[in-house]
């Protein structure tokens, strides 16, 4: 008779395959990438210097999917009988099939901001089309699919939004989805957890690769692949422990912090510059960061700090009172209000820069002018 394993030892199993494989096939995919020519070029609106691999989300798909795929084959030989998730791991499957692909061809050829679009459409509706939607709030009925359509695009853009220094995004997303499998474990949801935690050795395993000065990028295939994943993990999870107040409105919010805090605040600058919100800059909050005197490295990592702080309020939130959800929702709030207050502090000073650099220019030439003028 076959004993079944503890699912945590089996999360754990999976997790640390998923570094090993990761990490082996980045390296892969960065030999091949020069091989072949599947690199970002430096252009003035990048920050990277030389041709740089962009497969890293390849590398993180691959290594995602093969440990899942094996990691159900194992667990019904050991008589866990999962292929009951399979409809659901199906709709996840296909819908990451799109996504990455969408971001491969973008990545290779380039396509529009409406193409990309229409990608991330047919991506999120297969999910939905699979039954999967949000359970943060209750009574929403039909309505709760065309929520559910709306989160997902948002956290599939807010993630491609944040990958804009090196280590930036991928070290987010594995913070983001090492909260969301802790969580698992607090509410009691351990086959949940084994699917995320082959997400978090698959990033694990890449980030060294990616971290400053980066051998790869993940590129539109990674982060996108990377923003439809943890859109869809939070639609698998539960967030209310039994006894405890329900709150969960505010956990995804605060798992996702960072990434969501970035894409409102570069529309709201973008709009106000009379700029698209689809045309790229260098006024994402990482590049804010370093604007304030931070340099990339350490932009990337207070931007960790604050994701982690994040992430351990979201658990925390999952095991409170409502006075206490509240706190925590208050200081989520004064967190932003103190980020807010040092980037407006940060463009004031960059514009009085700009204003004196202006005013120097403008007197070196009038002392040209007026020396040409006494030569005369």
């Amino acid at each position: 008779m076959t004993q079944t394993p503890p699912v945590f030892f089996l999360a754990s199993a999976v997790f640390c395959l998923a570094i090993f494989l990761s990490h082996a096939l980045s390296g892969l995919f960065i030999r091949l990438a020069h091989r072949f020519n599947l690199l970002d070029y430096p252009t003035s609106r990048k920050r990277h210097k030389r041709p740089t691999p962009f497969l890293g989300g390849a590398a993180v798909f691959l290594s995602f999917w093969s440990v899942v795929g094996g990691g159900l084959v194992a667990a019904q030989v050991w008589g866990a009988s999962p292929f009951s998730l399979i409809p659901r791991v199906l709709g996840i499957f296909l819908g990451s099939l799109v996504i990455f692909g969408v971001g491969l061809v973008d990545d290779k050829i380039g396509l529009t901001p409406l193409q990309k679009l229409l990608g991330q459409i047919v991506a999120a509706l297969i999910l939905v089309g699979f039954g999967f939607s949000i359970n943060l709030v209750s009574g929403l009925g039909p309505f709760g699919y065309l929520v559910t359509f709306v989160w997902i695009l948002l956290i599939i853009n807010a993630f491609n939004f944040i990958d804009s220094l090196d280590g930036h995004c991928a070290g987010i997303a594995l913070i983001s989805a090492g909260t969301l499998f802790w969580i698992t474990q607090i509410v009691g949801q351990p086959l949940t957890g084994f699917f995320i935690a082959a997400f978090v050795g698959a990033l694990a395993g890449f980030l060294p690769r990616n971290f400053r000065p980066a051998k790869i990028f993940l590129g539109d295939n990674g982060s996108l692949f990377v923003g439809y994943m943890l859109a869809a993990f939070t639609l698998l999870c539960r967030y209310q422990r039994e006894g405890f107040v329900d709150a969960t409105v505010f956990i995804p919010v605060l798992i996702f912090g960072i990434p969501i805090y970035d894409t409102l605040s570069v529309i709201a600058v973008r709009l106000r510059r009379g700029v698209v919100p689809w045309e790229g800059d260098r006024n994402h909050f990482a590049h804010r960061l370093v604007k304030m005197g931070m340099s990339d490295r350490v932009a990337v990592i207070f931007s960790y700090f604050i994701a982690v702080t994040l992430g351990l309020s979201a658990i925390l939130t999952t095991q409170v009172t409502f006075f206490g959800a509240a706190l925590i929702g208050l200081m989520f709030l004064s967190i932003l209000g103190v980020i807010a207050f040092l980037e407006y502090y940060a463009a004031k000073r960059e514009r009085i820069i700009e204003r004196l650099a202006k005013t120097k220019r403008r007197r070196r030439e009038d002392i040209v002018r007026f020396e040409e003028e006494g030569l005369r």
